[in-house]
């Protein structure tokens, strides 16, 4: 055995030992199959893992075999069969995020518009967990279905732009790039809204190159759904507007019924939004324009470099500078697809590198004057997914660049480097890497037991008091969100309790004169008098300063649970139980009104 091959050897091993932890926890935790056989049905799968991969890319008569293009095929399919397999193991595995779980209590609440965001991701999750139950896998199943259409309609784009042999790398890249690959791992708005953002952009390329009316209908469809996951996307609709008015071929359809149409479409779908902010003072479209303008000050520019940097990988950012440097040398050797011309592909990359720098280019404008956030450009990059493909194919050595001969030759590693990744973060989240600690505290690690525990607590509280118990987590909503779940599953796998659901006994510090977000709508203050509260927060200061006592009649000692995952400790949380709870004055209510609205704008 060539020792150049150990390498190889190597991380097929660690994909396929990866594939096993999340196949084994899968089947005890979310199927119930007995341990034994699914430790037999877990290796037996991560053998065959192992050997397929060792005959595709190590043993020299197989791996060697065919030409230079039907061996980057074979990655990439192998790539991506790789990565949906990933996912879908781990689907159900780790728990949730805060933010998965404060969406999770959006679908417990379930309405047609929400403060924070619209009402797409809540209903995607009711639905899910409607038929599964609440468990993690069945909150995060729309964001795999969501990948899987956000990967259809890249894939359409591409085979449509360049082609089959083009589609298959851009699919690749779907599969792998980190913004894609946790975009459809971890349920959030961003997962619908890449879905309906790929829809549209693939609906505007055939409207624009192919000259398609019907096309206009289905991106009235993509831009309504879209609006409805998350705002931004409107930033795709300017852009798709200011193209059409600036490109003369384009400017034909201003006189056609079709643009119209396919606005009145978006307007119609995004109408119970519209809704929801009349009814509530416009609360949620206020929230996300000029309250997020009106934020103090913050220099946030070189964040955002970063941001892009960590959502498309170095050689992600490299290929983008790259397409826009030398978009020419990058096409020139390039055979376009049967259905397409020179003149079509140009108008093509013109069109789509448009619509990716647009959205972006706003979004680096403001991060001058405003903090930046990693997820704000995740979407925009869809539209330069078929042109990247370009620098995974092989044949641009001869006379190129060197940048693009360094990206090419980079993508291979890139992407294996990725695949480990993500395997050894999936591994470390569900049944543990050896010798690895959690750190203190982080998102909902180790919550399945100490929900379990505070719905214990709150129980024998219950029961001594002979008082309802409120529990209130002593933060924004993090903490309110995270044991709204777990005790929600600690009570489902007890069997349940008739007339008891813990999403409507679990209320955030906004009770204290804090920022509440949707809790605030949940739980209105004024409607929490006299209640016996177990408060739970990080730190000690959380449940004795003044604007607590202040508000309860009385307060208990000061408790402690532990948050321990695979054996190992990963938190530590403190409780009190206050009864008589009382809501602040008028004038202490005002202060921490305004107090409120300056805290929930910042963050």
């Amino acid at each position: 055995m060539r020792l150049a091959r150990l390498p190889a050897i190597a991380a097929i091993a660690l994909l396929a030992l990866f594939l096993h932890g999340g196949l084994l926890t899968s089947l005890v935790q979310i199927l119930a199959v007995p341990a034994t056989i699914a430790h037999l049905v877990a290796a037996i799968s991560a053998l065959l893992a192992f050997y397929g991969g060792y005959l595709w890319f190590v043993d020299p008569q197989r791996a060697e075999a065919g030409s230079t293009e039907s061996r980057w095929n074979r990655f990439c399919l192998a790539v991506v069969i790789y990565a949906v397999l990933l996912r879908l193991l781990y689907l159900g595995v780790p728990e949730l995020l805060f933010e998965e779980a404060y969406y999770w209590n959006y679908a417990k609440h379930l309405d047609i518009g929400y403060l924070d965001h619209p009402l797409m991701v809540a209903w995607i999750i009711r639905l899910f967990v409607a038929l599964m139950g609440n468990i993690e896998f069945a909150v995060r199943a729309g964001a795999f279905l969501c990948w899987l259409v956000t990967a259809w309609f890249s894939y359409r784009l591409t085979r449509d732009v360049l082609g089959q042999a083009a589609a298959y790398r851009a699919l690749a890249l779907i599969a792998v790039l980190p913004v894609y690959f946790f975009i459809g791992l971890f349920m959030s708005p961003d997962a619908p809204l890449a879905a309906c953002w790929a829809a549209a952009i693939y609906f505007m390329h055939r409207i624009v190159v192919r000259e398609e009316p019907r096309a206009w209908l289905w991106l009235g469809v993509a831009i309504g759904l879209g609006i409805i996951s998350k705002y931004t996307i409107v930033l795709l609709g300017a852009a798709m507007v200011l193209f059409v008015l600036v490109d003369r071929p384009s400017r034909k359809w201003l006189t056609r019924p079709e643009p119209y149409l396919a606005a009145l479409i978006a307007l119609a779908l995004f109408s119970p939004v519209i809704v929801w902010n009349w009814q509530h003072e416009w609360a949620s479209l206020s929230f996300q324009s000029q309250d997020r303008l009106a934020s103090k000050f913050s220099f946030s520019l070189p964040r955002f470099a970063g941001n892009v940097i960590v959502l498309l990988t170095p050689t992600g950012i490299l290929s983008v500078i790259a397409l826009v440097v030398c978009r020419r040398q990058i096409t020139a050797g390039f055979a376009p697809a049967a259905a397409s011309s020179a003149v079509t592909l140009e108008r093509s990359q013109f069109l789509l590198t448009w619509l990716t720098l647009f959205p972006v280019a706003v979004f680096a404008a403001i991060s001058v004057f405003r903090a930046s956030k990693l997820n704000w450009t995740g979407p925009c990059w869809l539209g330069l997914m078929p042109f990247m493909a370009l620098l995974v194919t092989p044949g641009l050595e001869s006379g190129a660049p060197r940048l693009l001969i360094w990206c090419r030759r980079a993508w291979p590693p890139t992407i294996v480097v990725c695949l480990l990744f993500y395997g050894a973060a999936m591994q470390w989240l569900g049944p543990g890497l050896p010798g690895v600690s959690y750190p203190h505290n982080m998102h909902l690690i180790g919550w399945r037991d100490f929900g379990r525990d505070i719905e214990v607590l709150a129980q024998r509280l219950a029961r001594e008091t002979g008082r309802e118990i409120l529990v209130v987590g002593m933060d924004r909503n993090r903490i309110a969100s995270g044991l709204a779940f777990y005790r929600t599953q600690a009570i489902d796998a007890a069997g349940g309790k008739a007339g008891y659901d813990p999403a409507f006994q679990t209320a955030s510090e906004h009770l204290f004169g804090s920022v509440g977000l949707m809790y605030a709508l949940w739980f209105p203050v004024g409607q929490q008098d006299g209640k016996t509260l177990l408060l739970v927060g990080e730190a000690v200061s959380s449940l004795n300063s003044e604007r607590v006592l202040s508000r309860a009649k009385t307060a208990g000692d000061i408790g402690e649970i532990g948050v321990w995952k695979n054996g190992r400790p990963a938190g530590r949380y403190h409780t009190r139980l206050v009864t008589g709870y009382q809501a602040a004055s008028v004038a202490g209510a005002a202060t921490d009104a305004g107090q409120n609205h300056e805290e929930a704008v910042s963050k």
